[in-house]
């Protein structure tokens, strides 16, 4: 197969300036924890090795920060040259489910190779498909500090990326400035002391990957009268939780949850490189399904402008950490990194719809899931037709994730267990 057209013209200039550009705070942080992001895609085609350099290539083409790695001290961005083919695996198989999950498992691989770029891509081609079925599938792995999910939803289109975006002038009063400055000094140390008396064992991580229907969707939230990502959010944080006929049901108290946005525009107050924004929220625990939508609802309504000052709170905590490591890195060599306060993450991604070439070859399930080590987290990938969840959670909810199928089929989802 072979790729032509406008798209060959990605802007060259991002990957020459990139060495220049330390990492953002946020980007230190994702890069010590080893938070390591993945895009899988199904396609009809039958790809062959060649195939999988091209696509590698385009990747690295339109994102040319995933042909760097970081640094010894994972303080900024360090060019490695290397070809498309240098970074890919190819291989035949007999299951595609199994091959993927083998794939993510081993994504600790991107960092302990220097020669090579915090990037990897996988392409597995069924020895013997079904007619109908998809025939090949094709992931690639990268470091959280060199690609996030509005980037990855634009090169599945075909478009390049720019990893450090222009931010519009936002200023601080002296009285707030100091606010969060003094925030910062204070809660760091703190966290790291949290950190130390952490006893969870964040080792044993499961994936899981559940496809569902998009009409089915918006159909639960028109019949709840509430919106479809409150729908997203409630269903595995009540059914992996507490719905009744689960295995492990958890015990009745409210969760803590954080969850991501992504902002029409940035403001200087905001992480240099990364686009998205992080919240935080208190579900309270509720008897019924519908009872638990409706909580969440109400806590999703309550954003509002003020959620950039919280971000500048956050990346004025993550500058101490930084400095702190840099002059007592012994202090950080527990579970600082694992270490989130969080009961789950959850991440919305923008559509995922394919163009160009890449509409030609993926037309299936798309996935997206994060590595987040000591926390349990989903992440939700609309595309064409459907909602992939991509779930890294703690065995004890991975265990429920059959019961929490048969859960959503009561609810009147269309689904399917993948990983």
């Amino acid at each position: 197969m072979n790729a032509r057209g406008s798209n060959d013209r990605a802007p060259g200039q991002i990957a020459a300036a990139l060495h220049e550009q330390k990492f953002s705070h946020l980007q230190w942080y994702l890069h010590h924890a080893e938070n390591t992001v993945h895009l899988a895609a199904e396609s009809e085609h039958a790809l062959s090795e060649g195939d999988l350099h091209e696509i590698a290539g385009w990747f690295m083409k339109l994102a040319p920060q995933l042909r760097y790695r970081a640094d010894e001290a994972g303080e900024k961005h360090l060019p490695v040259p290397a070809a498309p083919e240098a970074v890919c695996h190819y291989e035949e198989v007999d299951d595609l489910q199994k091959a993927l999950a083998r794939a993510i498992e081993n994504h600790r691989a991107i960092y302990a190779d220097p020669e090579r770029p915090n990037f990897r891509a996988y392409g597995f081609r069924l020895r013997k498909a079904k007619k109908g079925a998809p025939r090949s599938l094709y992931l690639c792995c990268s470091s959280h500090a060199l690609m996030e999910g509005s980037e990855s939803a634009r090169i599945m289109r075909m478009r390049p990326t720019v990893h450090h975006a222009e931010r519009a002038e936002a200023k601080l009063g002296l009285l707030q400035h100091a606010m969060i400055t003094v925030a910062g000094l204070v809660l760091a140390p703190l966290h790291l002391i949290a950190s130390s008396f952490d006893r969870r064992d964040v080792t044993h991580g499961r994936w899981a990957v559940i496809d569902i229907s998009r009409k089915s969707i918006k159909q639960l939230a028109a019949r709840h009268g509430v919106r479809q990502r409150s729908v997203l959010f409630s269903l595995p944080l009540y059914g992996l939780h507490f719905e009744g006929s689960l295995p492990n049901r958890a015990k009745e108290k409210p969760q803590l949850i954080s969850y991501s946005t992504l902002p029409d525009t940035k403001t200087t107050l905001e992480d240099v490189a990364l686009n998205l924004r992080m919240q935080v929220g208190r579900i309270p625990c509720a008897e019924s399904f519908e009872a638990h939508l409706k909580a969440i609802d109400k806590v999703l309504s309550k954003e509002d402008t003020t959620e950039i000052y919280s971000q500048a709170f956050y990346n004025s905590i993550l500058g101490v950490h930084r400095v702190l490591h840099r002059l007592f890195p012994v202090l950080y060599r527990g579970r600082f990194f694992t270490y989130v306060p969080y009961d789950f993450v959850l991440s919305l991604l923008p559509p995922h719809i394919t163009g160009g070439w890449f509409r030609k070859l993926f037309r299936g399930s798309i996935f997206c899931g994060s590595y987040t080590p000591g926390t349990n987290s989903c992440i939700f990938v609309p595309y064409l037709g459907g909602f992939s969840l991509n779930f890294y959670v703690e065995p004890k909810i991975q265990a429920n994730m059959d019961a929490f199928a048969d859960f959503l089929k009561r609810q009147g989802i269309d689904c399917r267990r993948v990983v």
